[in-house]
């Protein structure tokens, strides 16, 4: 993904949530990346299933922003 902030963000899927920011979503990238907001998995049993980087962090979606994902 692009370092600066020249990247522009296109929402293709999330709920509507009362105040608009906190939502779960999916956004495309110009820069042919998605980007995914979503809550932070901190259960210390979860993360260890997982190889993350030191530059990355686990977040959680509901399985509805992905359907195509959904049980594979």
């Amino acid at each position: 993904m692009k370092e600066d902030s020249q990247v522009k963000l296109r929402k293709v899927a999330g709920e509507d949530c009362p105040d608009g920011r906190t939502c779960p979503s999916v956004h495309e990238s110009d820069c042919q990346t998605l980007v995914i907001v979503g809550s932070v998995v901190t259960d210390p049993e979860a993360l260890a299933q997982l190889a993350i980087g030191p530059d990355e962090m686990a977040i959680q979606v509901p399985v509805s922003l992905l359907p195509e994902v959904a049980g594979a």
